[in-house]
């Protein structure tokens, strides 16, 4: 307002100036000084409006600035989803914020996971470098050594944890000092004292069978203590080797099929992901399993001797937070920090073959103890975030496109998942179901109404939905799952550049383990069929694979279209008359509800069904190599908490489903005259019939 006054009066001025008599100089220089005399008079007050101006805009300045999170960013980096490593995550957030550096308030955090694959993790460990973070936290042994590699130049600074002997990773920590730019806490498993024990409560045992990756550091670590204690202890150590999470199962019945009196898993990443075959293989021999981890003991474990990795995960947190304040890592030595847990399960003797004698010292002295009935005796409350009550409700839709078997078994996972979470439905959230039952139409309309109801966060199941939700969403978090490829989806542009409000769980199917196992079972095999949908994105991208992976083994696929389920019948015939020699399904709305037809088909033809859904068995189908989509469903709860505990989805990576269920029916299989070979058998997760 005065600056507007400030101009009009210098106009006036000079139209005052020219309407003066030009030649009356007096008047002029009259006009002139009169002129100059206001703008003196008016100087004060101009100066003191800029003055506040220039104050209120640097203020705003600051306020936007921190408003749009100009916080130092840093990165935690885990290899897997296993418990262990999901115990060290909550407790390195516990730790930094003990320390004063609180996620979305002190420091912005981008939790990365690889989901056991180098490749991932290589990527990952490069865009953690690149994306601008001061710090990075790691927790396994092939996380140090992948981010250590990548890292070599020293761009950021590092600080690991959850390793259990950096001294032997080879990324040049020595007990003599290490890189400048990384430190961090090492957890060596009481391996000795694990055998020790077990010879205590079994006095005669003479075998014990280990399966061990020779790919990983930390396992090969940990099997040279326990050869040498075996070796004084006079227990027969029997190994057995495996390069995947897939061999597991294998490897585990050679060993109980030499007379071993008990399985052990040490610190091995792979042969943790495949606990439950491992378990499994120990209750069909009538012998327990020991760990050096306790959470195992969930997964049916007898005993574990380990670390408190919540323990661990803080003191690790504690340090990152030091070093992103000031302190000079290279300062810090790297120490073997061991807060030892016992944890055992009396119910898991239950079936085995040979008395073990659990004194009462011992019982008394677990942290964590199941009794022989299964009930939880005594257990230690965990620190984790994700079980403190949410500081209001949370108002949740739940969209679903199609009625099909994977939304069934993702809707298992995810409530039963938020139930272990300690999350409340009344008290931490309500939630409300929307399904489309395969009609886009209705996909529209019902994205429409679940607005109206003003959610605070939607979760979507299949790619249909998804893409109906980000078209007509972009301020409301969006986490999904069933979804086999968020960027070709449209959320984004790569797993950890995307839609600010998007993030969940991609399920891409295992197409090469897939032709790997009919390979197995049809040995001759040269040409295989699928139905697809072209109307779906993620059914053209799994025919696609499924030809990809087909060729690079010499087969050929055939392949027919349908737009609906009322076509399958039909389609199925005319694909059974392809000359083909099996039917391998790729999973899509239009076919996972006719399943049953497209066996009928192939029982006519003769061709044996294969399947990528593991309910398709029930089906008709001689085998199923299916994702874990209830494990798909418990991942997204854990995702869903952490935006509801105010972490910014922009900066959660989309988390790639890595985990199979391989389901046989021999039933079905000697239907098509089909005879299953006994290696898949011995590592199906489930043989029916």
């Amino acid at each position: 307002m005065n600056r507007r006054f400030r101009i009009d009066a210098i106009s006036h001025g000079w139209e005052i100036m020219n309407s003066t008599d030009t030649n009356s100089s007096g008047n002029r220089h009259s006009v002139l000084g009169g002129l100059i005399d206001g703008v003196r008079r008016l100087f004060p007050g101009i100066l003191l409006i800029i003055t506040a101006s220039a104050l209120l805009l640097i203020t705003d300045r600051m306020h936007r600035t921190t408003a749009i999170g100009d916080l130092p960013q840093i990165a935690i980096f885990q290899f897997a989803s296993r418990p262990v490593l999901d115990e060290c995550v909550a407790g390195a957030l516990q730790g930094l914020a003990e320390q004063g550096v609180e996620p979305g308030r002190d420091v912005q955090v981008r939790t990365f996971n690889a989901e056991n694959d180098l490749a991932t993790a290589n990527a990952m460990a490069r865009s953690i470098i690149e994306g601008g973070n001061r710090l990075v936290i790691t927790f396994s042994t092939p996380l140090l050594q992948v981010m250590a590699t990548v890292n070599r130049d020293g761009k950021i600074r590092h600080v690991f944890g959850a390793v259990t002997d950096p001294f032997a990773a080879g990324v040049g920590v020595t007990r003599g000092g290490h890189p400048p730019h990384l430190t961090g806490i090492g957890t060596f498993q009481p391996v000795r004292e694990t055998f020790r024990l077990a010879k205590r409560l079994l006095p005669g045992l003479r075998s014990v069978g280990v399966v061990w990756n020779p790919g990983d550091a930390a396992s090969e670590a940990c099997l040279l203590l326990a050869r040498d204690e075996c070796a004084r202890l006079g227990i027969h150590l029997l190994e057995a080797q495996v390069e995947n999470s897939a061999g597991v199962a294998e490897a585990a019945a050679s060993l109980t099929g030499k007379g071993v009196q008990a399985l052990w898993i040490g610190g091995d990443n792979t042969v943790e992901l495949a606990m439950d075959s491992m378990v499994k293989a120990g209750r069909q021999a009538g012998i327990p399993v020991l760990t050096n981890a306790p959470s195992h003991l969930k997964a049916g474990a007898f005993l574990s001797l380990g670390a408190d990795y919540v323990e661990v995960g803080r003191r690790t947190g504690i340090l990152a937070a030091r070093v992103l304040k000031g302190l000079d890592p290279a300062t810090v030595p790297v120490n073997n920090v061991v807060p030892r847990q016992l944890a055992l399960n009396l119910a898991a003797l239950k079936g085995v073959r040979e008395k073990w004698r659990v004194d009462e010292s011992t019982r008394a002295g677990a942290a964590i103890l199941i009794d022989e009935s299964g009930r939880t005796v005594r257990s230690i409350s965990s620190i984790s975030r994700e079980q403190a009550p949410l500081s209001r409700l949370w108002n949740i839709q739940l969209i679903d496109y199609a009625d099909a078997i994977t939304t069934e078994e993702t809707h298992e996972g995810l409530f039963a998942e938020m139930q272990a979470l300690g999350l409340r439905e009344g008290r931490d959230y309500t939630l409300k179901r929307r399904a489309a039952h395969g009609d886009i139409a209705v996909l529209n309309g019902i994205v429409d109404a679940a607005l109206t109801d003003r959610p605070d966060l939607i979760i979507t199941t299949s790619t249909s939905t998804l893409q109906t939700a980000i078209g007509k969403i972009q301020k409301i978090p969006i986490i999904f799952t069933i979804v086999a490829d968020g960027v070709l989806a449209g959320a984004g542009r790569s797993i950890d550049d995307h839609l600010p409000n998007v993030t969940g769980v991609t399920t891409m199917s295992d197409f090469d383990g897939m032709i790997a196992v009919v390979r197995e079972c049809l040995p001759g095999v040269k040409r295989i069929g699928t139905l697809y949908t072209p109307s779906e994105v993620n059914s053209v991208l799994y025919r696609d694979a499924l030809v990809k992976a087909a060729s690079a083994k010499g087969l050929r696929v055939e392949s027919v279209a349908v737009s609906s389920t009322t076509e399958v019948a039909d389609a199925s015939l005319a694909l059974a008359g392809k000359g083909i020699q099996a039917i391998t399904q790729i999973s899509d709305n239009a076919t996972g509800s006719a399943m049953g037809t497209i066996a009928t088909s192939a029982d006519r033809a003769g061709v044996p069904l294969f399947a990528f859904v593991s309910k398709a068995v029930d089906d008709g189908a001689a085998l199923a190599l299916a994702r874990d989509y209830r494990e798909g469903g418990r991942l997204a709860a854990h995702l869903a908490l952490r935006v509801m505990r105010g972490e910014d989805p922009a900066r959660i990576p989309f988390t790639p489903l890595g985990r199979n269920n391989l389901v046989v029916s021999r039933k079905n299989a000697a239907k098509y005259g089909l005879r299953i070979p006994r290696s898949v058998l011995d590592r199906a997760d489930k043989v029916v019939d």
